[in-house]
């Protein structure tokens, strides 16, 4: 077998180039593609946190920052937010406790074929209504100067044009 330094200087650039070429490539098919989104929710906000305790939430499995999960029974809180790359979740999985009846409810909500193509600067949030799950869709469009308030059960439907994904499907225009 001949070694690496019998060969001339430019096939060793070239076989070098080669390597590097497919340990990148290798290393990027790897991973989840990210995508400038975000990933919140407000109950203050939005109205429910006077009514219920979340108890979990997860946006997709891959990127652990979009998930909680009580360990002693208590609320992980009533608004959380991440905005940045991370990847786009395939499911939205949450629980939560009705405070009146002490009822633990959950809910996973498969995402895949709800969410919008290009998830870019686009924003996933959602509403509890007792045993109710809401999740939108909002958009990085600003809504029009003529609606005073909200279009939906979110707080930032007031200011950005959102979509209802869950438990209806309103389907945004292409490119939203």
């Amino acid at each position: 077998m001949k070694s690496l330094l019998m060969f001339s200087r430019p096939v060793r650039w070239l076989l070098a180039l080669c390597l590097g070429l497919t340990l990148t490539a290798c290393a990027s098919v790897g991973g989840p593609k990210l995508v400038n989104h975000a990933f919140n929710f407000d109950g203050w906000n939005d109205g429910w946190a006077k009514s219920v305790d979340l108890l979990e939430f997860a946006y997709g499995d891959q990127y652990p920052p979009v998930r909680a999960k009580s360990t002693n029974g208590k609320s992980v809180g009533n608004s959380w937010g991440v905005n940045g790359a991370m990847p786009v979740g395939e499911f939205l999985k949450l629980k939560w406790r009705l405070k009146a009846s002490g009822e633990v409810v959950e809910r996973q909500v498969d995402l895949r074929d709800r969410l919008p193509d290009d998830m870019a600067n686009h924003e996933l949030t959602f509403v509890i209504d007792g045993q109710q799950l809401f999740v939108y869709i909002v958009t990085p469009r600003a809504q029009s100067a003529s609606v005073k308030q909200r279009t939906h059960r979110t707080w930032l439907s007031k200011y950005n044009v959102a979509y209802e994904i869950f438990p209806t499907r309103e389907v945004a225009p292409k490119g939203n």
